[in-house]
């Protein structure tokens, strides 16, 4: 690999009297001062530093060692800077999209530094003591280099030209250099103490394949991690893996990601690799200690990191199916290609099932276009609206406003264009309806809680399912209240969470306890 595509080199300057600034005991005393509790001026100052370490000429051991002391602080704002990406939904706001710009370029030009690194370790044959060295370097540069594809899948946006390929050729030179499986300390938040550049390689490889278009922006940090603890269970090999139906290639000559492609139609590349993973479809057929049983997918007590790196079972059976080759396609509910009004969340929906006439003032719905079968297409004039996981209902242009159906988004696709947004979605009901309830112990005198009331199809029996904002309403009987009727007595059980924040509950309808009967009493006058 004498050069790389993305990581350009800048042109180094002579500069003797500057490398005072670079020396260990300079260095720790500026990360002593780096400004913490200023996280937009210490994020300043770290990225003109390395800027500037790059574009000065130094020894290869005071640049790497300059580096690896200055990482932890550059980790600790990158995490800042990721998890204001993640705090809102989309269409993003301009001032994310500036501080991405941002993470980006830190976490380029600190690669970059690495680059520089190895490509001057790797430019003769090196020593035993340079070849630590090397191994380090690469797998800084493979670790970078994942780094900004991942901040990229948390803005859904496109991977920028080159990254792949550089990818792809710093895994072959390790392999050139015999340091593939050099184990390297890793950083402190990680979950293995040690990593080898072919394990960080084929990190970024599965995280690819589990499509993050249908993950959760906190969901994607949180199957990164993941993958570090499994990642063993996969290899790479250079020719089509046997009983496999399903061939995952990687064409390491080509700046694209891998990819998958029936086995019958695959033949045998030299310039391909192939993934291997045979041990880890035996290892999904136990998942039980893969999965974390007090969490849900879309609770809003979900975290994006815990201890033990375990997932959701809805989250692993989706990584499941990606791995497996199967492709993440929504069902054909836009097949005719008309317009549908949306709504989002259940506030909006209520509010729109419930009410007779239609508040334009309001804009309580978007008009959406069909982009594809499976896809609708908007361009929506707030941010932050629509997340992977959002409950919304929908109707067809010329359909009243009560007809709705009822889908929690599964697919996020950002276009290049300005607030446009491409999503899918899981279908829960062809139609809903508004409802309110009361939990059976609360006074009259309390507000109703709202809710949708629908009907399932499981096993041609029909069952009734309410979604609320509330979790802890298992096991319990409610007043339900539909339309203008009278209340009637429910029992509500199996909860599911369907949606970012909501629960599905199964309806019973139970009988009203019987008043007791007065007992007569004489008149009060005599």
């Amino acid at each position: 690999m004498k050069n790389s595509f993305f990581l350009v080199i800048p042109t180094q300057q002579n500069n003797p009297q500057r490398l005072k600034e670079f020396s260990i005991k300079a260095l720790q005393q500026w990360i002593t001062e780096l400004p913490t509790a200023n996280p937009g001026l210490a994020t300043r100052l770290l990225y003109e530093f390395i800027k500037d370490c790059n574009a000065i000429e130094m020894d290869s051991q005071m640049r790497l060692d300059a580096l690896e002391l200055v990482r932890p602080s550059a980790l600790v704002i990158e995490d800042y800077l990721r998890s204001r990406l993640i705090k809102t939904g989309f269409p993003k706001e301009e001032n994310d999209k500036k501080i991405l710009d941002v993470l980006v370029s830190i976490e380029k030009e600190f690669t970059i530094g690495y680059w520089i690194v190895l490509k001057e370790l790797t430019r003769r044959n090196v020593s035993w003591f340079q070849g630590k060295n090397a191994a380090l370097a690469i797998q800084r540069c493979i670790s970078g280099l994942s780094s900004i594809v991942i901040s990229h899948f948390l803005m859904g946006m496109s991977i920028p030209d080159w990254v792949w390929i550089d990818l792809h050729s710093l895994y072959k030179l390790s392999i050139e250099i015999k340091k593939d499986t050099t184990k390297i300390v890793n950083d402190i938040n990680q979950s293995n103490k040690a990593s080898t550049p072919e394990e960080c390689y084929k990190q970024i490889l599965l995280l690819s394949l589990a499509d993050p278009t249908g993950l959760m922006q906190k969901e994607i940090l949180l199957v990164y991690s993941f993958i570090e603890t499994i990642d063993f269970l996969v290899s790479l090999k250079s020719e089509p893996v046997a009983g496999q139906q399903m061939q995952y290639i990687i064409s390491t000559d080509e700046d694209k990601p891998p990819y998958y492609q029936d086995s019958i139609s695959v033949k045998n590349d030299p310039a391909a690799l192939y993934i291997d993973f045979t041990r880890l479809f035996k290892a999904l057929q136990q998942k039980e200690k893969m999965i974390s049983a007090i969490e849900a997918r879309f609770s809003p007590m979900y975290v994006s990191k815990n201890n033990s790196v375990k997932l959701s079972a809805e989250l692993l059976d989706y990584l499941g199916q990606r791995w497996s080759g199967i492709d993440f396609q929504g069902a054909l509910f836009f097949s005719d290609r008309l317009d549908r009004y949306i709504a989002i969340g259940l506030d909006t929906t209520f509010d729109l099932q419930n009410s007779l006439e239609t508040d334009t003032e309001k804009n309580l719905e978007f008009l959406a276009q069909s982009s594809s079968d499976q896809l609708l297409s908007c361009v929506f004039k707030k941010t932050g609206v629509l997340s992977v996981g959002s409950l919304v209902s929908f109707r067809k242009t010329d359909m009243p406003e009560y007809k709705r159906s009822l889908g929690i988004v599964n697919k996020i696709v950002v276009s290049k264009q300005n607030g446009k947004i491409d999503f899918g979605m899981q279908l829960l009901a062809e139609q809903s309806s508004a409802v309110s309830y009361r939990q059976a112990d609360a006074s009259e005198k309390d507000e109703p809680q709202k809710a949708l009331l629908y009907t399932g199809n499981e096993q041609k029996s029909e069952k009734s399912y309410i979604i609320t904002e509330t979790c802890m309403l298992e096991g319990d009987s409610i007043h339900l209240f539909v339309h203008d009727e009278e209340g009637f007595p429910v029992a509500l059980k199996n909860r599911k969470n369907v949606g970012l924040g909501y629960w599905q509950f199964e309806c019973q309808r139970i009988a009203e306890k019987e008043k007791p009967a007065q007992t007569k009493k004489g008149y009060d006058f005599i």
